[in-house]
């Protein structure tokens, strides 16, 4: 797994989720959030035996950002 900061997603993972959730309008389907949904899931987590606590835990507040955004 890469590493992760240890207070959470990263920076831009942030700002691009509160781009995305704070519009007006839902922009499902549009090309902009298709885009953003496929390099979000380049950065998927994958877990192994020898993960951390720390490492489990950052891991699934990627994939809480990523099922809000890309769902």
């Amino acid at each position: 797994m890469r590493a992760r900061s240890r207070t959470g997603p990263t920076l831009p993972v942030l700002s691009l989720s509160m781009i995305l959730l704070s519009a007006c309008a839902p922009v499902a389907g549009s090309e902009t959030e298709r885009t953003i949904c496929r390099e979000l899931r380049r950065d998927l987590p994958t877990y192994s035996t020898r993960d951390t606590a720390e490492t489990l835990q950052s891991g699934a507040r990627f994939v809480t950002v990523f099922q809000a955004i890309c769902q």
